[in-house]
């Protein structure tokens, strides 16, 4: 790490002397390890490793930003040049500008040193297993895709401001997806993932598992019924449903573009008390866990939703500028293109019932276990194929589901959220419950 902060500090040295007035070098060192699953076999084994510099300036209020791909001290010196001369013609922003420096604490535990010695055969050996796992469920499962993939590197980003900050991590994860075939009859396309930030972090065969057992138990899916009424979204479907738009309203950017819906509820209640979102970067095992941003600033732990009531905006340093206040440590991004600001590991509290309690709580109704369709951020206006999923009666599941739609407006819906369970799903960057909503359109035919 102090190598890739030396060519940091290098870059920015180089800058400065070619006439910024302010200047950033970000670098990325990466090794990525996998095994692809395709059609039931392995397809693809690899092992691959790069780099990446990006050099963002400013010159009388004007940015300029390039890139490359190696930390040549010739290719260096290109790429500054370039920027200078980017930001030398460009119009000027007055809300342009690098971060002063902040504290960082680092996370602990995002990076682990046998994932160094995981290598292809590893990679493979753990892909046949779930390939193995989930046949071994059933013979009627069907893997359309999916794999291992382990990865380690080191990140650094320094600025004529005095932000200097480096961090190495690794992450392993299995992720595979398919169906269960039984004659004619064809199951819900469904998916199963896991990661970690140790080695020995996952079980893929439990992955495979549990993949096998969601899709055999959806062959003989028949067309439900058409009501106005309750929808219980596992958390995949939250994920897209729920926690997306979510997402996408407390972003500044989309605050100051005027297409959130939360643009001027800051301490209102839009939803639910029972609906609590966080984002946290310093979450264990999380997807996108880190200690600072792409700029060097510390996320931390951020209230969004809080009983339903917004608590926070999502702010780099140029959203922050707009409204002359301070960044929340949310610039996302890579060596490749200038920061913007993003979420890292969103979190949607579990409430205090279980799926099951939720689910006995419903005369007539709808499980949906994965959506497939249009959810728009902005409007809110969801629509779409209830791709995996069960009819509720008395209580109970019932027979799965195909050829039905679900419809609605999520921001409409979210004050009248019913339940929230207690388990929670990690899905990537999202950490998701069952959600329990009424009124939404349901239609079979």
């Amino acid at each position: 790490m102090d190598e890739l902060l030396r060519i940091c500090d290098a870059a920015v040295g180089m800058a400065r002397s070619a006439g910024a007035d302010e200047a950033e070098a970000f670098a990325v060192t990466s090794q990525e390890i996998n095994a692809e699953l395709q059609k039931n076999d392995i397809q693809v084994a690899k092992s691959m490793s790069s780099a990446g510099l990006g050099i963002r300036v400013f010159k009388n209020g004007s940015l300029g930003f390039s890139s490359v791909n190696s930390f040549g001290e010739s290719e260096t010196r290109e790429a500054v040049d370039r920027a200078v001369a980017i930001a030398s013609v460009v119009p000027a922003d007055r809300h342009s500008g690098l971060p002063e420096p902040a504290e960082v604490t680092p996370v602990e535990g995002i990076y682990d040193a046998a994932i160094e010695s995981y290598g292809v055969e590893n990679a493979v050996n753990d892909a046949l297993m779930m390939l193995n796992e989930a046949k071994g469920v059933d013979a009627r499962v069907t893997i359309d895709g999916g794999g291992v993939e382990a990865g380690w590197g080191m990140r650094a980003v320094v600025n004529s401001h005095g932000v200097r900050q480096a961090e190495r991590s690794s992450l392993i994860m299995c992720f595979i997806m398919g169906m269960a075939r039984d004659g004619d009859s064809i199951s819900s396309f469904d998916y199963q993932f896991d990661n970690s930030h140790k080695a020995d972090g996952i079980d893929p065969g439990v992955v495979a598992r549990d993949f096998a057992g969601k899709v055999i138990g959806s062959l003989g899916a028949v067309s439900g019924e058409s009501f106005k009424g309750t929808v219980v979204l596992a958390p995949k479907a939250t994920t897209e449903i729920v926690v997306q738009p979510i997402e996408y309203s407390i972003l500044a950017s989309t605050v100051q573009k005027g297409t959130s819906r939360f643009a001027d509820k800051l301490g209102e209640s839009v939803a639910s008390e029972l609906i609590t979102v966080t984002d946290n970067s310093r979450l264990e095992n999380g997807f996108s866990t880190l200690s600072f941003d792409r700029e060097g600033l510390p996320p931390g732990v951020l209230p969004l939703l809080e009983g339903g009531v917004v608590r926070n905006f999502l702010y780099d340093s140029y959203t922050a500028r707009r409204e002359g206040r301070a960044s929340t440590g949310h610039a996302g991004g890579g060596a490749s293109s200038v920061p913007s600001v993003s979420a890292t590991n969103v979190v949607m509290s579990g409430g205090t019932v279980s799926v099951d309690e939720m689910i006995s709580g419903v005369d007539r109704g709808v499980l949906v276990t994965r959506f497939s369709g249009n959810t728009d951020p902005s409007s809110g206006d969801f629509s779409g194929v209830v791709k995996g999923g069960y009819m509720i009666r008395s209580g109970k599941l019932a027979e799965p589901l195909t050829g039905t739609l679900i419809a609605g407006n999520i921001f409409d819906l979210l004050p009248t959220v019913t339940a929230v369970s207690r388990e929670t799903e990690r899905l990537f960057n999202v950490v998701a419950p069952h959600v329990r909503l009424d009124d939404v359109s349901v239609t079979s035919g």
